[in-house]
């Protein structure tokens, strides 16, 4: 759609720009997907949104897997998780699609299974064994790796798109052809992985939902409302390569209408080291306290109780939390 009858890109393509003053399609949402259709390949462009196009976000996918692996510089984890304002600035951070997997490439149980060279441009990384192992470690880190990646996902502005049968374990054995893709077999949807899986997914799609004022809105974050911190609760060392640790402080827009009117500061941080994380939580008001809603590190059933409601722990203000190698954390002010 974005090239000339000789292949070149584009400033004004035809057809792109007839949709994006359409009557009718202009009010509905469109999204454009910038790869080529010759090699599947992604083409890193300027497209011609006239602030009517989202796009597929294919810096948030490469930005976040690479800190996650933990080769990522913590200044590109911060631009993704705020909305990627150096791409949408013009349109805002509802036009970013974010992904982490898509239907080329890796899906979501590979892209933590396979890291051989051939694989270098996938940014994945196998957390220890190559391919099928029996090692528990291993097991247990590629688990908790891909709730990471779910989790950051969630929790960073912008649309989160889901790529279908990551859900229930589908892989490609790692390969990352679109020609080697299988049909899924969906009674995969009753094993013990997809059920953990489906219901992280669906708890951390129910968090959003009453946080319109931060994950859902049209425009990007103020920055009087965010605090960042880095390990030990310093400054974060942006674009060092050796920092592994980074924390935010969201502060609730008062102003914003929500139907739920108790919804406190957030406190989010993300450990993508080998070691192990003393996180002091921001103090808070007498009467207020953190609620943990979220930890990868914990194992299904992990937050979720017995009987599969989530399961919320209080920490006071000012108090330390151990976030564990590899693992994100989410907590929410409320009044005790």
């Amino acid at each position: 759609m974005a090239r000339g009858q000789n292949g070149d890109h584009l400033s004004r393509p035809p057809l792109v720009e007839a949709i994006a003053f359409d009557p009718v399609l202009s009010r509905t949402k469109i999204v454009a997907d910038c790869w080529s259709p010759l090699d599947m390949s992604y083409m890193e462009i300027q497209f011609p949104h006239w602030k009517a196009w989202a796009e597929m976000n294919m810096r948030f996918c490469s930005d976040v897997r690479n800190f996650l692996r933990g080769e990522g510089l913590l200044s590109n984890l911060a631009t993704r998780l705020c909305g990627s304002g150096d791409l949408f600035s013009s349109r805002g951070p509802a036009f970013s699609f974010n992904f982490v997997t898509k239907n080329v490439g890796l899906p979501l149980v590979d892209l933590v299974s396979f890291s051989t060279a051939e694989l270098a441009s996938e940014l994945s990384w196998n957390c220890g064994d190559e391919g099928p192992t029996n090692n528990n470690t291993v097991l247990e880190t590629r688990l908790k790796q891909i709730r990471n990646f779910l989790f950051v996902l969630f929790v960073s502005l912008g649309v989160p798109v889901l790529n279908m049968g990551d859900e229930c374990g589908y892989s490609t054995g790692g390969s990352p052809l679109y020609d080697d893709r299988k049909p899924i077999n969906w009674d995969s949807l009753g094993t013990g992985f997809s059920k953990q899986i489906t219901k992280f997914i669906a708890y951390l799609g129910s968090l959003r939902i009453p946080r319109g004022d931060i994950f859902q809105s049209k425009h990007f974050l103020k920055v009087e409302n965010i605090v960042w911190f880095g390990s030990n609760q310093s400054e974060p060392k942006w674009d060092d390569p050796t920092c592994k640790f980074l924390a935010l402080a969201l502060k609730s827009e008062k102003n914003f209408d929500m139907s739920n009117s108790n919804c406190g500061d957030l406190f989010i941080c993300f450990n993508a080291s080998n070691n192990l994380e003393t996180v002091v939580l921001p103090e808070q008001p007498e009467g207020n306290v953190w609620l943990r809603l979220v930890d990868t590190s914990l194992a299904f059933p992990g937050i979720f109780s017995n009987s599969c409601d989530p399961n919320v722990q209080k920490a006071e203000g000012s108090s330390s939390y151990e976030l564990k190698p590899h693992s994100c954390a989410l907590f929410e002010a409320t009044v005790d």
